[in-house]
């Protein structure tokens, strides 16, 4: 769309309906028609004055449209259907608008706080980690295009019994079911958390959550066997917490708390690597031990009591548990037992109650605050390695006290305007709880401004799974896709499928050069571009069955396909220009865009345009509906009308200037929008495919 053109469109059609009827219209909505011939833009303002003028639509739309003080890139108005006022743009004048630069958007008033990733810090990330990190990334990307001030969230669950379970396995390694093997990885974690925070020498950082996946799988396997683990692993958590909540531990307990605290910071490093791989930072890693530390849990708790949220039960399954009743809340009606435990009988916090606080901090009302230090990841030579996710700053994390803290960002993090968590559907009946009880500690407001971005699993299809070595019974194999499962080692890597991503466009691009290697970087990027596309593609409600040829295709719904159309209209201005033509427009000549003879663009062309003049429709719709799939339609959209318009309307074979200028004028609006959702998506667009 043309910059201010709705702005101007919403203030005529708010003045001619005062003048007319004196009476306000409802919000302006404008709406692209299905075919060209329509018009370019709809307004069904009409079926909404129906409601309040009692009169059709059809004859309030014939009364409006020639009201409408409407700006002089409006060439004409129709009355089209049952009551659309249409309006058709000045072509020229309408192209050479849209050629012109855009500049920033206007300022949101508050902050959105979007958390996400959000991995238990005991092991690798796995393909489903991708999924979630990329969605969360877009809806940032997102947010920021339409001028939201956005923070990045990625919570680190430092003080879980998954990062228990590890300890559990280096600790008692020759008591696990495979105690050969346990303890060979068991050396092999404690060897990089000896070199921490850097990588021992001749090793990869990624070694670290690999031995810690194959541990943590033998573990949960162990438990079955030996009842002896179970308590070693409740042991492990009381002193986890222990530590966080500054109680002196000695001997077995000390020992235990200092290992995963090292853990996690290592293991988080780790997924901080993996991420940097598809482009994904944050801003602050707050830290669940910071939480507890700094009785985040205990104000929050104070203000449940104090609202009567919540109730010591006395009897039955959850005697001694302080509980949160359900029933009667909407949100939870039908279920049999709705009541949700807070506190357990022992005293210790649920996550969901860990949760609460959290959320009621993201939202600015808890009344505390953490203390802040950049995060303790640095390179050898000293500068941060990780950055935040604008790359203005450095990575921030949590800390329980101002010793060592920043003072100069302490009350930049959290209080936000509205707050989103990037968290699976299987997460559905915890989020609404904690939405829940933000309403009934006394902030319905609060309540409101919290949401659950929920999307779900990805798999493997059957082919995939094997390829990637995932060991597959008869019955795998006949299902339509492979469900993964860590705690059983059942599963896919992060990092093993980016490399094999990478090693398959490597193969496919020599393919396509005969047998000529990729130089440094393409091959990644065409991966990167593969696994974001085909993360975001499907609406979030779908399950994903990955598959490795489906997404690296260069043909159809796919990453490669939109980086194709990238590359090849960037090419043709480069070859416009080695024949000694004009590439790209200057200012002087986009402005003279407006002055062409319309003829010049006709329903085939300005539909490539106008195709190209909805983005910023579907920014604001996945924004207002949070289904980034949106996104990546209007990408595929886009990408099919340069091929459109590359067969259709030859740049070089032009018969006069005029054509040709024209012609340019619209492949570079088609090279422009690309390159912009494109940069939302967060698909990178190599120099050649």
């Amino acid at each position: 769309m043309i910059p201010g053109l709705k702005k101007d469109v919403e203030a005529a059609v708010q003045e001619a309906c005062q003048r007319l009827w004196g009476v306000p219209p409802p919000r302006v909505v404008l709406e692209t028609p299905p075919k060209v011939e329509l018009g370019d833009l709809a307004l069904p303002v009409a079926f909404e004055l129906a409601k309040v003028l009692k009169r059709p639509p059809r004859k309030i739309a014939e009364e409006l449209a020639p009201a409408l003080v409407l700006p002089a890139v409006v060439a004409r108005r129709t009355v089209e259907g049952g009551g659309y006022v249409n309006l058709f743009l000045d072509r020229p004048r309408a192209l050479a608008r849209m050629l012109g630069p855009s500049g920033p958007p206007p300022a949101v008033p508050g902050k959105t706080v979007v958390e996400h990733t959000n991995i238990n810090p005991n092991k690798a990330a796995h393909i489903g980690h991708l999924r979630n990190a990329v969605l969360g990334d877009v809806l940032v990307h997102v947010f920021r295009r339409l001028g939201r001030k956005v923070e990045v969230q990625n919570y680190l669950d430092d003080t879980g019994v998954q990062v228990a379970d590890v300890v559990v396995g280096i600790l008692r390694a020759e008591e696990l079911i495979d105690p050969h093997r346990a303890s060979a990885l068991a050396a092999e974690i404690r060897t990089y958390l000896d070199s921490f925070p850097h990588d021992p020498p001749g090793a990869e950082t990624r070694g670290l959550g690999d031995a810690c996946w194959d541990l943590y799988a033998l573990v949960g396997r162990s438990y079955a066997q030996d009842q002896g683990l179970e308590d070693a692993r409740r042991e492990t958590l009381r002193a986890v917490e222990g530590a966080a909540l500054g109680e002196t531990l000695h001997g077995a307990e000390a020992e235990a708390a200092a290992l995963a605290g090292k853990l996690a910071e290592a293991v988080v490093r780790c997924h901080l690597k993996t991420m940097e791989r598809i482009g994904v930072g944050y801003d602050l890693l707050p830290r669940e031990s910071d939480i507890l530390a700094l009785h985040f849990w205990s104000r929050a708790f104070e203000r449940l009591k104090a609202a009567g949220a919540t109730h010591l039960e006395t009897h039955g399954k959850n005697a001694g548990c302080w509980v949160m009743r359900l029933e009667g809340a909407k949100e939870f009606e039908g279920m049999e037992d709705a009541d949700k435990v807070l506190v357990r009988s022992n005293g210790t916090v649920t996550y969901t109650g860990k949760d609460v606080a959290y959320q009621l901090w993201k939202l600015g009302v808890l009344g505390i605050d953490f203390e802040y230090e950049p995060a303790p990841y640095v390179t050898p030579f000293g500068d941060p390695e990780f950055v935040s996710s604008e790359g203005d700053a450095p990575l921030y994390r949590t800390r329980k006290d101002p010793t060592g803290a920043d003072p100069a960002v302490r009350g930049r993090f959290g209080g936000g305007t509205t707050v989103i968590n990037v968290i699976d559907v299987r997460q559905s009946y915890p989020q609404k709880v904690v939405k829940e009880a933000v309403r009934r500690a006394g902030y319905p407001e609060a309540a409101d401004r919290s949401v659950h971005f929920a999307y779900e699993m990805v798999a493997l299809t059957p082919a995939a799974a094997d390829a990637m070595g995932v060991p597959l019974t008869d019955e795998d194999r006949a299902r339509p896709f492979v469900e993964m499962s860590g705690r059983r080692g059942l599963g896919v890597k992060a990092d093993d499928l980016l490399d094999r991503l990478v090693e398959k466009a490597r193969e496919q691009v020599m393919a396509r050069s005969g047998g000529e290697p990729p130089e440094p970087g393409r091959a990644e990027a065409i991966a990167v571009g593969a696994l974001r596309a085909y993360m975001t593609r499907f609406s979030r409600n779908k399950v994903i069955a990955f598959d490795f040829d489906e997404a690296l295709a260069f043909e159809g719904d796919t990453g490669p396909y939109l980086q194709y159309a990238s590359v090849r209209a960037a090419n043709i201005f480069r070859k416009l220009e080695a024949q000694g033509l004009t590439g790209r427009l200057d200012e002087a000549e986009a402005a003279s865009v407006a002055d062409l003879d319309p003829a010049l663009l006709d329903d085939g062309l300005w539909d490539v345009v106008r195709t190209c003049g909805r983005t910023q429709e579907t920014l604001e719709k996945v924004a207002e509906t949070l289904e980034v799939s949106l996104l990546v339609r209007h990408a595929l959209a886009v990408g099919a009308a340069f091929h459109h318009l590359y067969h259709t309307h030859p740049i070089l074979q032009a018969e006069d200037e005029a054509t040709r200028r024209a012609r340019r004028a619209a492949l570079q609006v088609v090279a422009a929008t690309l390159e912009e959702v494109l940069g939302v998506l967060g698909v990178p667009v190599p120099d050649r495919m």
